[in-house]
């Protein structure tokens, strides 16, 4: 019999981190007073999907 995979769904905490740490990345390579937008949007970006994914997990 084979053994069920320890693969589950993705964790919300898990895709907030992964968007912040890109759009944190791409902020520190390329620095400039106008990409406060893009940071303000990476930070909406992953709090919606986070909630979206905790809300498909209920």
């Amino acid at each position: 019999m084979p053994r069920p995979t320890s693969a589950g769904p993705v964790s919300p905490l898990l895709a907030f981190g992964t968007i912040l740490t890109v759009a944190g990345a791409f902020l520190y390579l390329y620095p400039g007073p106008r990409l406060v937008p893009l940071a303000s949007g990476a930070l909406v970006l992953a709090v919606s999907v986070s909630v979206w994914l905790s809300s498909r997990q209920h």
